[in-house]
């Protein structure tokens, strides 16, 4: 079964970025830990330019974790997720940046619910 998941991010600025893509699938687990059976918890910050792109990513969490887990979390993010730019109390285009977290699981247990991760299953 497949499933689409939209993540919620954890807004960190008064007027912060705006998600206009963030999709997720089973497919996007990464596939070194996929074939490892690893599981892990991995959270980032995603920094956006003035224009909404995804100009980097800072993981916050789970930076150790084998299997690629939080290379691929970023590198997802880098490549695919797109953003309404952030503006400041004036209107104008500014950088910002959003908080996200997902929990990478292979079997259906999820850490206890937090509004902020997003549970990935295979």
């Amino acid at each position: 079964m497949r499933r689409l998941l939209l993540l919620v991010p954890l807004l960190l600025a008064a007027s912060p970025p705006l998600a206009t893509k963030v999709m997720i699938s089973d497919s996007d687990y990464p596939e070194a830990a996929r074939q490892a059976g690893l599981e892990g918890d991995v959270a980032f910050d995603v920094l956006v330019d003035e224009k909404g792109k995804v100009t980097g990513c800072e993981v916050t969490k789970g930076a150790d974790l084998p299997g690629g887990l939080a290379a691929e979390s970023c590198a997802m993010a880098q490549k695919r997720w797109r953003y309404a730019p952030a503006r400041d109390d004036a209107g104008q285009k500014v950088p910002g940046r959003v908080h996200y977290a997902i929990a990478w699981r292979i079997t259906s247990r999820c850490p206890p619910p937090d509004g902020q991760t997003i549970c990935v299953f295979l």
